[in-house]
């Protein structure tokens, strides 16, 4: 009976060990696209629209219009703010732990500060045109271990299959990005 206790203690330590880790993963999209039309993403090389040549792309943009509100895409702290006027603009970067951070660029107003927690859906900011950007949009970023990886592949909690594919066909169809 000692060793049933047990086994249903370590079940239950690594069932909710596994929940917490879910919520740090980056799971939904930065805004709210359900007119989304066009999307720049993926690691791939695009047309840049200031030097008009093809670069690689790192991370996904959405042509959403200034303004347009923008969540946090998991659980975690604010790691760093940039307030300047830097070729990202106004950007946050947010620590979501397990190797996970997102970067949110080209912002007009951010609602957060430098430390704080926030949770999944949480606005942490607006959309804008700040930096070096051709159009109002949110560039978005997910890198794990350091690595910047293709954040479409992580909208998996709020997708169907059907979204998922209308989301992958914008995105191959796009030529060029937005900053």
């Amino acid at each position: 009976a000692k060793e049933l206790v047990l086994s249903y203690e370590e079940f239950g330590d690594a069932v909710v060990y596994d929940y917490m880790t879910l919520k740090c993963i980056p799971s939904i999209q930065p805004v709210n696209n359900s007119r989304l039309t066009l999307l720049a993403s993926g690691k791939k090389p695009l047309i840049n629209p200031f030097h008009r040549t093809m670069r690689e792309h790192h991370g996904v943009d959405y042509v959403v219009p200034e303004g347009t509100a923008v969540f946090a895409t998991a659980d975690g702290v604010v790691k760093t703010l940039s307030e300047k006027n830097s070729t990202h603009g106004k950007a946050i970067t947010i620590d979501h732990g397990n190797g996970y951070e997102t970067s949110y660029s080209h912002l007009l107003d951010i609602r957060v500060r430098r430390g704080d927690k926030v949770k999944r859906g949480d606005i942490i900011a607006l959309s804008g045109n700040s930096g070096l950007s051709f159009a109002p949009h949110l560039h978005y970023e997910v890198i794990f271990n350091d690595t910047r990886v293709d954040p479409v592949h992580y909208f998996f909690m709020e997708l169907t299959p059907e979204e998922y594919q209308r989301i992958i066909r914008i995105a191959l169809s796009s030529m060029q990005s937005f900053d």
